[in-house]
């Protein structure tokens, strides 16, 4: 049985680490593999980008804020994503629900384990607004490339996530007022979420056909007939939108996670990325 582990794993490992290339061959002109980074990825090298590009990655997401801190690598990971990958872009910014940053949030300075130093401050303007601003101030020239910002709909704090009525209707209205900042910049907004534990659910307490009264403007705001909010799933496994499992609001996906934490393309051992596929359909500017 641990020898049969051991050849399990070590398959696994094969697959995630060389087998991307005949993952993106299966995806059709309508769907492509995309990268995300964040500032734990760091600095990418030019051959490192040219490895993706040559493995059949066509996208690239980076970080722009992290619930703390803009992304101080934003800037790069994408203009090299752009000029050695021949990739296009998009940005994702993490919410914060309690209006706490790290006092170098700017400019961060970090300590050995990527968290930024000091004691957390308030931010200079409650809400999400605020660090939706911070996220397209981290992008920098880059702006204007990409061709959506994600909103990351997750918990990423250790304390617990209130799940009374007052909660979750302030937390609903940080969703909603992330989704129309970004309109305002004239960029299309997404959802990163997934369904499990401390995201959409638990975070919003809306649930698949079951919305209720207090779910009902931002059902109305993601189903908009004609300006709808795409969902970009957490699923491991293979790089296709199908067999999708609705939940939230949404009846099908039009971006997968699928593959986390992955040390590939030749980055330093201790950095990573994570796969994804996309409806190409996504990296066309609204």
């Amino acid at each position: 049985m641990a020898l049969m582990i051991k050849r399990i794993a070590a398959a696994l490992i094969l697959t995630a680490c060389c087998a991307l290339k005949f993952e993106a061959s299966l995806t059709t002109p309508v769907n492509g593999i995309a990268v995300d980074v964040d500032f734990y990825t760091g600095p990418i090298s030019e051959n490192v980008w040219i490895k993706m590009k040559d493995s059949g990655v066509h996208y690239v997401i980076a970080q722009a804020w992290g619930g703390r801190s803009r992304n101080e690598f934003a800037v790069s990971q994408l203009e090299a994503a752009r000029s050695a990958g021949e990739m296009k872009s998009g940005a994702y910014v993490l919410l914060n629900y309690d209006d706490k940053v790290c006092p170098t949030f700017a400019k961060p300075v970090r300590n050995g384990n990527g968290s930024c130093a000091g004691t957390l401050i308030r931010q200079a303007q409650p809400g999400s607004r605020w660090q939706v601003r911070q996220g397209m101030a981290a992008l920098g020239s880059e702006l204007k490339n990409i061709a959506f910002l994600a909103i990351d709909v997750e918990w990423f704090t250790r304390e617990s996530i209130a799940s009374n009525d007052i909660a979750q209707r302030t937390r609903r209205q940080r969703i909603l007022d992330a989704i129309d900042e970004v309109r305002k910049a004239r960029i299309r907004p997404i959802i990163y979420t997934r369904n499990a534990r401390g995201h959409w659910d638990d975070i919003t307490g809306c649930q698949m056909n079951d919305p209720g009264t207090a779910c009902r403007q931002l059902s109305q705001v993601i189903l908009d007939s004609k300006e709808p909010v795409p969902l970009w799933d957490v699923e491991t496994g293979d790089p296709e939108l199908q067999e999708f499992q609705p939940y939230g609001f949404w009846l099908q996906r039009s971006a997968r996670q699928y593959h986390l934490d992955g040390n590939l393309f030749g980055l330093p051992a201790s950095r990573t990325v994570d796969l994804n596929v996309f409806d190409s359909s996504l990296f066309s500017r609204p």
